[in-house]
This record gives C-alpha cells, sequence and structure tokens, in this order.
C-alpha cells in the first residue's frame, strides 16, 4: 500500500507534458482548434497529452520482427489539401513504400487532437510525414526523399 501510494504522489510531482487547446464553432457548425482563445466566442479549453501506442490494429500489424528494421511510414493529409497532399502520395507511391495514411480532419475532434499531438501546433498543416519517430513537417519533394532513403528505404528500380 505504502508503495502505491508513493508511485501515486511521484506521479502527481511530476511536470506534466500536456498542452491547452482551445476548441469552438462558428456559426456554420465548423469546428476550430487553436492555441489561444478567439476573441468574443465562447471556446472549450482541451488538455493534450502526448499520444500513446494504439494497439486497435495489432492484429493487422506486421510482425516485431519485420518492423525491427523497418520504421513505420504515416501520411498524414487534409481534406481539401489538394496538390501538395497529392504529389505526397505520388512521391511515397513512386517509392512502392508500404505507408498509412491518416486524416487531420477539423470535422473530427479525435484526429486534430492526434495531429497536435504529433506536430506540437495548430499552425502546421498537412501534409506531414512520419517515418518512425521522425515527424517532416515542411513539403519538400527533396526533402522527403532524403528522409525516406535515410531511413533505410531502397528507390526501386525503374
Amino acid at each position: 500500500m505504502r508503495h502505491c501510494l508513493l508511485l501515486l504522489l511521484l506521479s502527481l510531482s511530476l511536470p506534466s507534458f500536456a498542452a491547452k487547446v482551445y476548441q469552438w464553432r462558428d456559426a456554420s457548425g465548423n469546428v476550430f482548434y487553436s492555441d489561444q482563445p478567439p476573441p468574443s466566442v465562447a471556446a472549450k479549453e482541451r488538455t493534450i497529452r502526448p499520444n500513446t501506442i494504439n494497439n486497435a490494429n495489432a492484429a493487422s500489424a506486421p510482425s516485431k520482427e519485420a518492423t525491427k528494421n523497418t520504421p513505420q511510414v504515416v501520411l498524414w493529409i487534409m481534406p481539401q489539401c489538394g496538390s501538395p497532399c497529392d504529389d505526397a502520395v505520388a512521391l511515397l507511391d513512386s517509392r512502392q513504400l508500404n505507408y498509412d495514411v491518416k486524416t487531420a480532419d477539423p470535422a473530427k475532434e479525435a484526429s486534430m487532437i492526434e495531429f497536435f499531438s504529433l506536430v506540437g501546433t495548430l499552425q502546421q498543416r498537412p501534409p506531414v510525414l512520419v517515418i518512425g519517430k521522425e515527424v517532416i513537417k515542411e513539403w519538400n519533394s527533396a526533402a522527403w526523399h532524403a528522409a525516406i532513403s535515410k531511413a533505410g528505404f531502397a528507390r526501386p528500380n525503374k
């Protein structure tokens, strides 16, 4: 019992790695998020904590041995992203990578919270590339090719 109490006290004394985010809707029902409350609008204060590993897709995930040497690749896009997201998909397809696509959808709170937790700001817009633990926030074809090569993915033969 003393150990449980000690652990509880220690966890409460550690600094929290959380960020404050404000959420509100406009007259049309669109949801907005910001790191500062909007003037003259009632906003809900949200606390964003770092992501935890989601085991929901564990059954369909590759084995630990297969993923040990191959970092996971995730492409974050956004509705109406247009050309930058289309170009990012084309680049990843041209490199013949297996990758997941996640959507930062302003209409879906959970996806915005996950995206904010990843990039650390509400000012960032997709496309965003995640290779293992590296997050590449700026869309730049040459930089993305370099990051993919640095992660150990070979260029496909043409």
